[in-house]
């Protein structure tokens, strides 16, 4: 039962792999956002509407995901999965207080991505 799902990632071209991805296997994408200002627009944008974020670490303009996840959970009940390359354990310590999905490790493979969503989302 696939569901709705911003994308929180800074480099475009991974954004719109993973928008691909997300849409082959039948969910809707809100939007890609680059930092968390645009994620928050988003979030403002279509709130009930969003099942979950897939979030980065590292954002543009000096963002943090992590943070950014924090807003989004307390703000919209919108939890996330952390897909990153920057997931040591404290950063991972930190995340946990917003209850995420979970986490994954870039190089990612569709398939971790995918099925941790369906996981939380089911």
């Amino acid at each position: 039962m696939p569901g709705s799902i911003l994308i929180v990632e800074d480099e475009m071209l991974l954004a719109m792999d993973l928008e691909d991805v997300l849409v082959e296997a039948g969910y809707t994408v809100v939007g890609n956002a680059v930092d968390m200002h645009q994620a928050i627009a988003l979030a403002e944008l279509h709130g009930n509407g969003i099942d979950a974020a897939i979030m980065d670490v590292n954002l543009a303009r000096g963002t943090n995901g992590v943070e950014t996840a924090g807003r989004l959970r307390a703000g919209w009940n919108i939890p996330s999965l952390f897909v990153s390359g920057n997931l040591d354990e404290k950063t991972r310590a930190r995340a946990m207080e917003w209850e995420p999905i979970g986490f994954v490790g870039k190089p990612y493979s569709e398939r971790e991505v995918l099925s941790a969503l369906k996981s939380a989302l089911a």
